[in-house]
């Protein structure tokens, strides 16, 4: 035999175990119950669901509705339309300082926003009660680069903001369970 056969054959039964061990390890993943967490499924009486909030025009109501949207729910404008409504009572942003350096400048900044929510049916009986989720994130502040650093903090905002509806939806999901 040489040297190309060999190296083939090697090569064959490596793939060959790679192929045995993912499906062993897929095996035992499904044995033991693990599985995905996927969407959450959201309460029933919630397929039609109008968003009360102080200011219907913010990103958070837009990011509620998408997040709402990918769980199936028509989010409407119309609230005699509504079978829900998610009323967002609170959404409160704040910016501290995290650090400074010997000459007092800002090195970072700790973002932190809280939403409190509650959802009623069109009927208002509660489906979730009134809730409050906060987060925060820290983010570097570099004087240098101001608008590099603002690009960062509006990024950082935004996905804090997912977070949090990400959070508020998991919380109303456990409430249909």
């Amino acid at each position: 035999m040489n040297n190309t056969t060999t190296s083939r054959r090697a090569g064959s039964v490596r793939q060959m175990l790679v192929c045995l061990l993912i499906v062993s390890m897929l095996t035992v993943l499904s044995g033991c119950g693990f599985h995905l967490r996927g969407s959450a499924a959201l309460p029933a009486g919630m397929s039609v669901t109008y968003i009360q909030t102080a200011s219907p025009f913010s990103s958070l109501v837009d990011d509620f509705a998408e997040a709402l949207g990918t769980h199936g729910v028509q989010v409407t404008e119309d609230r005699a339309a509504a079978t829900a409504v998610l009323r967002i009572h609170e959404n409160e942003r704040e910016k501290d300082v995290l650090s400074v350096n010997t000459s007092g400048k800002v090195l970072e900044y700790q973002l932190r926003q809280t939403i409190r929510f509650s959802v009623a049916t069109a009927e208002n009986l509660p489906v979730v009660e009134q809730q409050t989720v906060t987060l925060s994130r820290a983010y570097l502040y570099r004087s240098t680069d101001v608008l590099g650093s603002e690009r960062e903090k509006d990024a950082v905002r935004s996905t804090l903001q997912k977070n949090l509806v990400n959070m508020a939806m998991l919380r109303i999901a456990a409430a249909a369970r």
